[in-house]
């Protein structure tokens, strides 16, 4: 869901600047939405087509665009719904606002990229630390605590209770370095799942067959 959501942002602006240069071209904006219809927009291709369908049956644009806004989920989304909304009741043709705002879209999605490619070495650095950490664990889990164990009187629960609290260290702290990778690489708790996904699963999986 998370991905569908970020490719409909990345295409959103692509879909208004078709429908603003349909317009430009003569069109009338169910014309202008229905020629819309031969191009692929990927995931986003079901809601262009809903829109078109909800404006050729008389439904504002404005109000359609905020029930496909809230439909998504997407906080972005809505803000670009409302920018388009403010930018209609200023006033001008409906071509040229939706002609503004794409390219106003367009330059944020650039600097969104742009800001992911300067952090990717945090990125990695996030992933570095998070290794040196599980070779702690391991180490620790392995030699530090039998060792204990061997000249400590024997005590065998004593490892086992030790692994236990080394395992459970080792998902916190995957999943909350994997939530702070992807709130830095890519601007939202969400983004951080999936590197919670990879963090917790490799390390849980090395602490298992390694500790």
């Amino acid at each position: 869901d998370y991905r569908d959501v970020r490719s409909i942002e990345a295409i959103f602006p692509r879909y208004l600047r078709d429908i603003s240069e349909n317009i430009n071209t003569g069109m009338t904006l169910p014309q202008a939405l229905r020629a819309t219809h031969s191009t692929d927009y990927g995931v986003f291709t079901p809601h262009a087509r809903e829109l078109s369908a909800k404006v050729s049956w008389g439904i504002p644009l404005e109000k359609a665009l905020q029930e496909f806004a809230k439909k998504t989920k997407s906080r972005t989304m809505k803000r670009n719904v409302q920018t388009i909304s403010e930018a209609y009741h200023s006033g001008g043709t409906v071509g040229t606002i939706l002609s503004s705002v794409a390219q106003s879209l367009q330059e944020l999605e650039r600097i969104k990229k742009e800001r992911s490619a300067s952090i990717y070495a945090q990125m990695v650095n996030g992933y570095l630390i998070y290794v040196i950490f599980l070779g702690v664990m391991i180490g620790l889990s392995s030699i530090l605590v039998p060792a204990f164990v061997r000249f400590g009187g024997g005590q065998e629960n004593l490892q086992g209770a030790f692994t236990e609290i080394f395992r459970s260290l080792t998902v916190i702290q995957g999943f909350f370095a994997g939530i702070a990778i992807g709130k830095m690489a890519e601007g939202t708790i969400v983004a951080g799942l999936k590197h919670v996904v990879v963090l917790v699963i490799f390390g849980y999986t090395a602490l298992v067959i390694f500790a």
